[in-house]
C-alpha cells in the first residue's frame, strides 16, 4: 500500500508491499526533488540510512509502515523553522496520500494516464437536439460537459430516419433527445427505437438562442445545438413525451381535425354570405342559418335573382318539402312575394361573375359538410368505446361533440398532469400575473392550447344554464365587474378542479355531492343559489 501514516518519515521512493519475501532495493530519486523538500539548507542536507539513525527528534518507525531505509536527513533548524517545516511536510503528504488512494480506487487505470483521463470508467451521459425540416434533419449530439460529440444532417427519407437512429445507437446511450414538434415522424420514429423525447415549444428555444449568444445566426446546425445544450442544461424542468394509446391518440387528432374543417366551413359561409351581399341580397333573408345545407341547396337551385323571381311557386314549395320545412305562414310569405320584394341594383357583370362564385363556395361546403360527417361518425364510435367516456358523460352541457374533446384533451394517462394547476395553465383558464414594485398587472394567459381553450370556454357557456351553481358563479362574477369571456374563464377554471378529480378516481359527476360540499364548506355560493331557487323553480 502506497499510503504514509503521519509520524513516518518521507522518503525518497514509495515501495508497494508484495505480500512476502524480500523488499526491493531503494533507489535514489530524491536529488531531483530536493528542492520541493528543502528548508533553505540544500548544502547541510544529505542522505543517510534511517537504520543506522540514533538521532532522538527522528521519529520511531511504527509496526506496518512501508517504509525506505533511506531517508533525507537534515540539522535540527529554529523552533519556528522546524514547525514550518512540520507543516511543509505535512500538506505534502496530505497530496500524496490522496493520489495515492484514487491509484488504489482505480488499479486499472494508468498512474500516468493522459490529461483528461478520467480516473474510473463510466458512461456518460448524452444530449441531442433534432432540428427538423420538411427536406432534412440537422442533428447535433453533446456529452454531459457540453462538448460536441458528432453533429450530421439527415435526409427526410424513410433511408434517412434509419441512418439518424443507427448513428444515435453507434454514439452510445442517450439520455434525451430535444425536438421542436410532437407529431412529426421524426417523433414517431424515435419513439419506436426507444428513445426520451423532450418536445420543446419554439418560443422556448428562441428564448435560449436569444440567452446563448447575443449575436447568434440561425441556422438549421446551430438552432440543433442550442436544443441539445438547453435539454442538457434544463432536462429537469422538461417534461418527456408520454403518448397515449392508439385508441386515445386517434380520437384526439381526429377531434383537432374536425375542429379545424368546422372553423374553415365558418370561412367559407362567410366569404358566401359577402358573395351574395354583392348581387343577391334577397336570398340572405330566406335563411338565418347559413350554416345549414339547406341554404347551400337554396343557392346552387337559384342562383340569381333572376331565377328566383321566375321560379313558379309549385318548383318552391318542392324546395321546402324535400328539405323538410313545413309550410308555416313565413314561407307562404316568402314564396308568394318573391316577386313583389323591393327590386336592387342590378349590375350583369357583377351578378354573372360573383353568381359563379356563390355556386362553387356551395358545392364546396357540400363536399367539406360530407366529409364533417363521416369524422362524426368516426369519432363517436371511438368515444362509445372508450373506457372513460361515462365519465365526461356525465358532465352537465357536455354533448356528442363536446365530451370526446374533453377527454382528447385530458388523455387515458393518469400521470401526465400533477395537479389541476397543470390543467389550468395548459388550458389557459388560470391567467399571468407581473409584478414589480408597487405596479402588478393580471392579464389573460395566450400561451396555451387553444383548442383546449375553446373548448372549455364552450362547455363553461353550455353549463350555465345545466348547472345551478355554475349560474351562481358566473351572476357573482359579472356582479363583480367582470366580463363575460373572464367571467366564463374563472368558472372553467372551477370547473377543472371538479374534472381532474372526477379523472384520477375514476367516479363520474354528481350535482347532489358537490353542492353538499359547498354547505359544508360555508361556500359564498349558497347564498347565491338560495336567491336563484325561487326565480328556477317559479318559471
Amino acid at each position: 500500500m502506497r499510503l504514509r501514516r503521519a509520524g513516518c518519515a518521507y522518503t525518497s521512493q514509495p515501495e508497494l508491499p508484495t505480500g512476502g519475501g524480500e523488499a526491493p532495493k531503494p533507489v535514489d530519486n530524491s536529488a531531483g526533488r530536493k528542492r520541493a523538500f528543502s528548508t533553505g539548507n540544500a548544502k547541510k542536507d544529505r542522505i543517510v540510512s534511517t537504520a543506522k539513525r540514533e538521532d532522538s527528534g527522528t521519529a520511531a518507525k511504527e509496526p506496518g509502515c512501508a517504509c525506505s531505509s533511506r531517508a533525507i536527513h537534515r540539522p535540527l533548524p529554529a523552533a519556528g523553522a522546524a514547525q514550518r517545516s512540520r507543516h511543509q511536510t505535512k500538506r505534502l503528504e496530505r497530496r500524496r496520500i490522496s493520489s495515492d488512494s484514487a491509484a488504489i480506487l482505480a488499479p486499472e487505470t494508468s498512474r500516468h494516464a493522459g490529461k483528461g483521463t478520467p480516473m474510473e470508467s463510466r458512461t456518460e451521459r448524452r444530449w441531442a437536439g433534432v432540428d427538423w425540416g420538411n427536406e432534412r434533419h440537422a442533428v447535433c449530439v453533446l456529452d454531459e460537459r457540453g462538448k460536441e460529440v458528432e453533429r450530421f444532417e439527415i435526409p427526410h427519407t424513410a433511408s434517412g430516419l434509419e441512418e439518424l437512429i443507427g448513428r444515435l445507437r453507434a454514439l452510445g446511450p442517450t439520455d434525451g433527445v430535444a425536438v421542436e414538434t410532437t407529431r412529426n415522424l421524426v417523433v414517431q420514429k424515435l419513439l419506436e427505437a426507444g428513445f426520451v423525447v423532450y418536445p420543446v415549444n419554439p418560443k422556448l428555444s428562441h428564448a435560449w438562442r436569444a440567452g446563448w449568444k447575443v449575436a447568434a445566426p440561425k441556422d438549421d446546425r446551430g438552432d440543433a445545438e442550442v436544443l441539445a445544450e438547453g435539454l442538457r442544461q434544463r432536462h429537469g424542468q422538461l417534461r418527456p413525451l408520454r403518448p397515449d394509446d392508439p385508441r386515445t391518440r386517434e380520437l384526439a387528432m381526429l377531434c383537432a381535425d374536425e375542429a379545424s374543417l368546422i372553423a374553415n366551413r365558418t370561412a367559407l359561409v362567410n366569404r358566401l354570405q359577402g358573395a351574395l351581399k354583392e348581387y343577391y341580397p334577397q336570398a340572405l333573408g330566406w335563411f338565418e342559418d347559413w350554416t345549414s345545407p339547406t341554404a347551400w341547396d337554396f343557392v346552387l337551385a337559384f342562383p340569381t335573382p333572376e331565377d328566383l323571381a321566375q321560379a313558379r311557386p309549385k318548383k318552391l314549395y318542392g324546395f321546402l318539402k324535400a328539405h323538410c320545412i313545413g309550410l308555416r305562414l313565413i314561407w307562404q310569405e316568402r314564396v308568394e312575394g318573391r316577386g313583389n320584394a323591393p327590386r336592387w341594383p342590378n349590375d350583369r357583370a357583377t351578378v354573372e361573375a360573383k353568381s359563379f362564385l356563390a355556386i362553387a363556395l356551395a358545392k364546396e361546403l357540400r363536399a367539406l359538410q360530407a366529409s364533417l360527417d363521416l369524422y362524426r361518425e368516426r369519432i363517436e364510435k371511438l368515444y362509445g368505446d372508450h373506457p372513460d367516456s361515462w365519465l365526461f358523460s356525465s358532465l352537465p352541457g357536455a354533448g356528442p361533440k363536446l365530451a370526446p374533446r374533453l377527454l382528447s384533451h385530458f388523455g387515458a394517462d393518469r400521470g401526465r398532469f400533477d395537479s389541476p394547476e397543470s390543467l389550468q395553465i395548459l388550458s389557459g383558464a388560470s391567467p399571468v400575473t407581473k409584478q414589480s414594485g408597487r405596479s402588478k398587472c393580471v392579464h389573460m394567459r395566450r400561451q396555451c392550447q387553444r383548442r383546449f381553450r375553446n373548448t372549455l370556454h364552450l362547455w363553461a357557456f353550455l353549463t350555465i344554464e345545466r348547472s345551478v351553481w355554475a349560474r351562481a358563479f358566473y351572476d357573482r362574477a359579472r356582479r363583480t365587474g367582470q366580463s363575460h369571456s373572464l367571467a366564463l374563464r374563472n368558472l372553467a377554471r372551477k370547473w377543472l378542479k371538479i374534472l381532474y378529480r372526477m379523472w384520477q378516481n375514476h367516479c363520474p359527476y354528481d350535482e347532489g355531492l358537490y353542492l353538499a360540499a359547498l354547505i359544508r364548506r360555508r361556500s359564498p355560493l349558497v347564498q347565491e343559489i338560495a336567491s336563484l331557487q325561487p326565480s328556477t323553480t317559479g318559471g
